[in-house]
């Protein structure tokens, strides 16, 4: 099989990376700055280091923190009509990935007419992307700063619509990680962990991708429950920041497939953690392809540190790395649907927009109809109690 595999965004890496970030923006031709983030970030100092370090490079910096979780498009548009009226030349988005994906949105939006949803990918309309856009998380989750896709709410459509652009440059500082609370930390990490999973069991992965994201599971399961015990532990922090990037690069390339489709419907109709519903669907995806894919789900079992019993088959070892990540869940605080007060109906009932809504479902190895995608939220509910 002939793949495409490819690079978006250069990173730069490491313990205390984001103190260059003036020198860079400066390089990169910036001269009138945006800074993109939510209130949460804007009172942990960051966002204050940063604007010193941009002016003492010559820089104007203009700050917004009207993030919100999943990016509403009214949101974004209000900040790009800001943007524009202030001729911000340069956007640094600082966050998680609600935060990343509206610094991706309103960097279109300083080139291009409003409003936002006019870029959807079926609209067809075409947009400038010149301007310097850097991207800084400080959660270890997303992977949104290595990938092209900005995920914005539309309530008229009801569903997460999605805007193409990539970032010009990524700084991963993974002490910028270190302020996440265990709860926020936990979400991420399974977010991260779904992200490499899914894209090692779609039907357009690439050898890279595989790659990437077996290393990015190993790093999760071996680091994630230590940095929830332990927020300051930089090792596991520097970890779990590699992972996530790792698994940004996996799935840019080989996609998410069903557990995706399944977690941005529970988002929108229950406003759950993305990350948390991710998590909650990711043992079904691994146990869903198993039987066709032995192969890799064996690689899977061996980054998730499973000793796979000789001669087992695929499905057996989709159970055990199922079994095994549910057990991750429970260890770093993962409520269930049913702790979250959800009924298996209401579940159930997301099975037609997930599919509808969200057309990655065809990248899954089996097809995907609402009936299948009813069975499957059926098993998210029954199976992690």
């Amino acid at each position: 099989m002939v793949s495409t595999y490819t690079q978006l965004c250069p990173v730069l890496f490491g313990p205390d990376a984001s103190k260059q970030l003036g020198e860079k923006a400066k390089e990169m031709g910036a001269k009138n700055v945006m800074l993109i983030y939510d209130k949460g970030i804007g009172g942990t100092g960051i966002v204050d280091a940063f604007e010193k370090d941009l002016e003492e490079n010559g820089m104007k910096v203009l700050r917004f923190d009207g993030v919100m979780p999943d990016a509403p498009k009214e949101m974004v548009n209000a900040a790009g009509k800001l943007a524009q009226d202030n001729n911000i030349d340069a956007i640094v988005g600082i966050g998680g990935g609600s935060s990343l994906d509206t610094a991706k949105a309103i960097s279109i939006l300083i080139e291009n007419p409003l409003p936002i949803e006019d870029y959807y990918p079926h609209k067809g309309k075409a947009f400038k992307q010149e301007r310097p856009l850097i991207l800084v998380p400080t959660a270890a989750g997303t992977g949104s700063e290595v990938t092209i896709m900005a995920v914005i709410h539309d309530k008229d459509t009801d569903a997460k619509e999605f805007v193409l652009r990539h970032g010009d440059l990524a700084i991963l500082d993974p002490c910028l990680t270190m302020s996440a609370p265990p709860f926020v930390t936990a979400s991420t990490g399974m977010d991260a962990m779904s992200h490499a999973a899914e894209a090692l069991t779609t039907n357009c992965g690439n050898p890279k991708a595989d790659l990437l994201a077996l290393h990015a599971i190993k790093l999760i399961t071996d680091n994630l429950p230590v940095a929830f015990q332990d927020g300051n532990d930089l090792e596991a922090r520097t970890n779990l920041s590699l992972a996530s990037n790792f698994a940004g690069m996996a799935f840019n390339d080989a996609s998410v497939h069903f557990g995706h489709a399944a977690a941005h419907e529970l988002g929108v109709q229950f406003h759950m953690p993305h990350g948390d519903a991710c998590a909650i669907a990711l043992p079904e995806v691994i146990r869903f392809s198993a039987d066709i894919i032995p192969e890799k789900t064996a690689n899977i079992a061996e980054a998730l540190g499973i000793a796979v019993p000789e001669g087992a088959g695929g499905a057996e070892i989709g159970e055990l790395c199922a079994a095994k990540i549910r057990s991750l869940m429970k260890e770093v605080g993962i409520k269930s649907l049913k702790e979250r007060g959800l009924s298996r109906e209401e579940v159930v009932a997301c099975a037609e927009g997930a599919v509808k809504k969200n057309w990655f479902v065809i990248c899954s190895l089996k097809e995907i109809t609402p009936e299948v995608m009813a069975e499957e939220l059926g098993e998210m509910y029954d199976n992690y109690q």
